[in-house]
């Protein structure tokens, strides 16, 4: 089913102004295992066809600046190696955006099989995890996002429903988005021990990185 795009969805964004601030149309990104429900018309797309998505080999580090995974890491042997690699290829100042089903709203039960895709290979809550196969989104991304900052990490339920033994409706989702920040480059003004100059430099770095700061003011 598609996730991405369902009514309650679109129009919880729409409201919040999420696209605007975690999937720039304007910005280089990619929707991971989107099929035919993509988050943005502009952005790349990777399926089965691309290749693994646990590796996203031949994808550069720190290419894009929205990695967006919808109902995707719940299929992969390897979630946390999944993880690493999505935020591998995210920019600094970009976001890593995973969305996964929340068992307690869509599969309504404690141990697999999946009743509605055999396919999940597990399942999450937000935080806690229970043995055998249920994980915690926050942990696994915690741990592999390392410098990383989470934005939120929240249970998505608009709309929900949850009719009894069979399929929920409206959302039923978690949905944690993690920002890479900017490194802060070294400003080299003062680094005269590595490098030894003269007074008449020094003070002539002094006043370039004064000016600069005007400018900029």
């Amino acid at each position: 089913m598609a996730e991405t795009n369902k009514p309650e969805t679109v129009a919880r964004r729409d409201a919040e102004g999420w696209y605007g601030k975690f999937t720039p149309a304007d910005q280089l990104g990619i929707d991971i295992g989107c099929g035919a429900d993509p988050i943005n018309q502009t952005f790349d797309r990777w399926d089965k066809p691309e290749g693994d998505a646990t590796f996203m080999d031949g994808v550069p580090d720190g290419h894009y600046h929205t990695v967006y995974a919808s109902h995707i890491l719940e299929h992969l042997s390897n979630p946390w190696l999944a993880v690493e690699h999505w935020y591998r290829i995210l920019a600094e100042g970009g976001h890593l955006i995973v969305c996964v089903p929340h068992r307690d709203l869509y599969e309504k039960r404690s141990d697999l099989p999946s009743d509605w895709n055999g396919e999940h290979k597990w399942f999450f809550l937000p935080d806690e995890s229970e043995a055998p196969c249920t994980l915690s989104l926050r942990r696994v991304v915690e741990s592999r996002c390392i410098g990383g900052v989470i934005v939120h990490c929240e249970t998505l339920s608009e709309g929900y429903v949850a009719n009894g033994e069979g399929h929920p409706g409206g959302e039923y989702s978690i949905e944690i988005i993690v920002h890479k920040p900017i490194e802060q480059q070294q400003d080299d003004t003062w680094d005269t021990l590595t490098s030894p100059i003269t007074i008449a430099e020094l003070k002539a770095r002094v006043i370039a990185s004064l000016s600069d700061t005007e400018e900029e003011e």
